[in-house]
Order: structure tokens, then sequence, then C-alpha cells
């Protein structure tokens, strides 16, 4: 047989394995009767490593000179504990790498991001794109701020630059700092981010390796990050057959992506099965080449509806190294300047560091505990934390309408279709089994009513322009309240109700 036509049959075939797995253990249509949940705290699952706090995505570099982006980096980092950010545009002439003219490149804008960074204990995930306009091939870019998307002109050029700029991280940072770094080689190739071939990616993916080796052979680099799951497997063929190095492999992934361009056939899965059937498909590309062990990162996924988040959490573990949330941050401009307060744009916090719910989602996933323990199937997630208590995170996931393209939304701004008033409430009777009774709870919830500035934002005359004064109300508005204290009843036992799309963190002593 063909190595592609095996690398795909047999991703298909570990698709279809874990089908009976995903439709039977996540309970998506929701049972507003109730649903009794027993955990069991002495018993652990495995581990839950937290790859969502791995990375998450950004605009592009530039952004991050601005006094908003570090605000915003501080708090994520100290409330939802992210190690890293990964964003576009490291190379863009805006950032002043490579002016027309010059005969070597200049780091300077490159320093004062990842030093903001950095200095904030986060890493730089470095995407290396796009192309300075002085080494391009052509002129094509893409989004309002213009970045190159051709290939250079001569790959040579193109490796000088990737190999200075891993040689002057070296010697600013530190070889020990720098080997922690993931260095990836574009963003999403195989659609409009590049003007170039596949072959082309190839050559430069190629260029790109090398370059980074040769400053070390531990610094970590990989690719394809292309959209809807693609050329994994082709990249991998690629690097064995060329005997070119691969550190890891990454792709992007969105739940309302075309599933006939993700997985090569018409499929019509749910969208909430859509993710960790692509990330199945992939692992399944990587255990099938000569690189079976390499780690799998998407650097790109996302979701405003907190059920959502959390069930991808769930339905994801044990299936990718990374999960990298696009993005943590509103100040974005790919399609131009923000054009009102309450945007549709991406990011856990919106305009001027303004909590959404999908931000107060990340910081009770941050709570959770890195062993996950055995329980019935259904909506939850129970671990254990380090010093021996019990966190379980609940949610209540209405199915999404597969027209409904809202993965990449904010719920704040859609209209009366948005998860955010769809669906019915549901009962969840929790039985925590170990010898936990009559102990307190304390319960943190994310929904409508907890977390959400609408209604402030609405009783202020929702003003195109927020004062400074009403900005910093919205921020009060948006905090979680004190978590309710509840008691395990007679039978350890614990009835909630969770809103629709709603999550719950219940914390055991």
């Amino acid at each position: 047989m063909h190595r592609r036509t095996f690398l795909q049959a047999t991703a298909l075939a570990g698709l279809h394995s874990i089908a009976s797995v995903i439709g039977r253990s996540e309970q998506v249509n929701p049972d507003a009767t109730g649903q009794v949940i027993s955990i069991k705290t002495h018993e652990a699952k495995g581990a839950l490593p937290h790859v969502w706090e791995e990375c998450v995505g950004s605009d592009r570099a530039v952004v991050g000179m601005r006094a908003q982006w570090q605000h915003d980096l501080e708090l994520m980092k100290r409330v939802a504990g992210i190690k890293s950010v990964r964003f576009h545009g490291l190379f863009d002439d805006e950032m002043g790498v490579w002016p027309e003219g010059a005969k070597k490149p200049n780091f300077l804008y490159i320093d004062m991001v990842f030093d903001a960074m950095l200095e904030r204990g986060v890493r730089p995930y470095v995407e290396l794109s796009f192309m300075p306009a002085a080494l391009a091939s052509g002129t094509r870019t893409i989004f309002w701020y213009k970045g190159n998307t051709t290939p250079p002109k001569e790959l040579k050029d193109w490796g000088e630059l990737v190999g200075a700029l891993a040689k002057h991280c070296v010697e600013r940072y530190g070889l020990e700092e720098v080997r922690q770094w993931k260095f990836e080689v574009w963003n999403e190739p195989n659609i409009v981010f590049w003007a170039g071939t596949k072959a082309q990616y190839l050559d430069l993916y190629r260029e790109s390796a090398l370059a980074l080796k040769n400053v070390d052979m531990q610094l970590k680099v990989g690719g394809p990050s292309t959209a809807e799951a693609a050329w994994v497997g082709d990249l991998l063929e690629f690097c064995a057959t060329e005997n070119v190095p691969i550190d890891f492999a990454s792709s992007h992934i969105y739940a309302d992506d075309p599933q006939k361009a993700v997985f090569g056939e018409d499929h019509h899965y749910p969208i909430e099965e859509v993710m960790p059937r692509a990330l199945a498909m992939m692992k399944q590309q990587i255990k099938a080449s000569k690189y079976p062990d390499i780690p799998l990162y998407i650097s790109e996924w996302s979701s405003q509806n907190p059920a959502f988040i959390a069930h991808t959490i769930k339905s994801c573990n044990g299936l990718a190294e990374i999960l990298s949330y696009w993005t943590f941050d509103n100040v974005f401009e790919e399609l131009g300047t923000p054009r009102a307060f309450l945007n549709r744009t991406f990011g856990l916090l919106g305009m001027r560091g303004v909590p959404r719910l999908s931000f107060h989602t990340f910081a009770l996933l941050h709570k959770l505990g890195d062993v996950q323990l055995e329980s019935d199937e259904g909506p939850v997630l129970a671990t254990r934390r380090a010093d021996g208590s019990v966190a379980i995170l609940l949610w209540n996931l209405i199915p999404q309408d597969p027209k409904q393209r809202s993965s990449r939304g904010d719920p704040l701004v859609q209209t009366e279709g948005s998860f955010a008033t769809q669906g019915e409430a549901r009962e969840i009777t929790l039985r925590v089994e170990g010898g936990r009774r009559h102990g307190a709870v304390k319960i943190s919830r994310v929904d409508d009513g907890h977390g959400s500035f609408l209604k402030a934002y609405q009783g202020l005359g929702s003003p195109e322009y927020p004062t400074a004064k009403q900005i910093e109300e919205l921020k009060r508005a948006s905090q979680l309240p004190e978590p309710e204290v509840m008691h395990l009843g007679a039978q350890a036992e614990i009835a909630i109700t969770i809103p629709a799309n709603g999550v719950a963190l219940l914390e055991l002593a």
C-alpha cells in the first residue's frame, strides 16, 4: 500500500474506533429532569495535564508592545495559569525586522515583545511568519495589517533570518531558556495565509528547521500549523523521506470547520464531536509515521461557549499535548480596528480587558487538579489536586445547530439564537463516594447570571464609548461572586441546577 494511503486509512480507522466512546461518554443532549453522577474520590482514572494552559493565541506580534495587551497578559497568567503565547506577524514590516535595503535583520521590536512576555512569566511560542517585503517574491498580503504571504525570493535568505533570530534569542535569553520554546513554521499554509504551493511550504519548513538546528540541535521545531487538520501526514512523510528534523506536529481545528475538508469525505458529525475526532485522526497519522512519539499541538481552536469549552477539554484529553485557545485578548485587528466596544472578534478578555464568560471558564479550569478521578459518564470532570482536595467541573452543553457558525464568535453580541439563550436548565445530583460526608462544598458558576457584564452594560445605556469610570464598573459587574457554600447531604449527595451552556466548579476540602 502507498504510504500516504496507509496513513489516511490508519487515521480513519482510529477515528472510527473512538466514535462509540465520544458518543457514549459526553451525553451532549441534556435531560432537564435530572441525572445522578457518582464520583469515586479515591480512584484515579489517569492524569489530567492542563494542556489548555500550555499556550494561548494572540493577534500579531506588534500588539505585544501595547500597555493593554501587557496588562491583559498579566491577568491571564495570574488567573488562568497560561505558560506561552503564539501570535502571527513576527517578521511583518511593522516589526522592522528587515527594512528595505538592510544587510542584516533588526530585532529591536522583537526584543521588546519577548522581554515583556518573559518579565511576566510567559514564554513565546514562536510562529515564524510572515515574509518581510524585502525578502518576498510577491506582494500578496493578508488582513488589515498586510502580512506578506508570498514565498521568499531566495530560500537561503529566509534561512539566514530564522537562524539569526534563533542565535540572537540564545545570546539574549540563554540556551536553557530558548530550548523550552517552540518554533512553528508559518501559519495555515494550506489556505489564504500562504501564496505558494504545498511543495514550496515543505521547502520553507526544511530551510527553517535546518537553520534552527544549526544554532542548537535541541531547539524545538514543528509544523505544518495548518487549518482544518490538514497536511500532518504529508509533513511527516516529507521529513522522513528527506531526513528533515521535526519535533512536533501542529495544526488547527474549529468545531464548525467544513467536515469534508477535515475528514476527507462527507461526514455529518455533531459539531460537539468534530474536535476530538479530528485530533484522534491526526494522532493516528503520527502513530503511523516514522515519528510515532512526537507530540501533537493544536495551536488554534476557539469557542465563547463555557460548556463547549469544558466539553472540549474533557473530550480531547490525551489526544494533544497543547490546546492553544485563539485568542486570549480582544486587542485584535485582523479585520481592522474594532468597530464597537461589544464586538464579535476573538478574545477571552473583551475590549479594555473586561472579562468574558470564556475567561471565567478558563479561570475555573485552572482550579482543577492534575489527576482525573473515576466517575459515571456525563458532563463532568472530577479531579484531585496536589493537596488532596477534590475539584469537580459540571456543565450543561446544549447541542448546536450545524448551520450556526458560533465557535469563533462572541456570545455577547449574537442574536437570540445564540447559545446564551437556548435550551433548558439541567439538574445534576452529584454522589460523592470515598468517605466525604456532610462536608462543605464551594460552588463557583459561570453562566448568564454569573460573570456576564451585559446587563450592567445595558444598564449604563449601552454607551458607544464607555468612559474610564464606566469601564471599571463593567469590570466589577463581570467579576464572579464569592463561591456559594452548600453541604453534602446524609447520602453524600448534592444537587445543582446548571443553566443552558453554563458551567459550575465544585470544590471539596
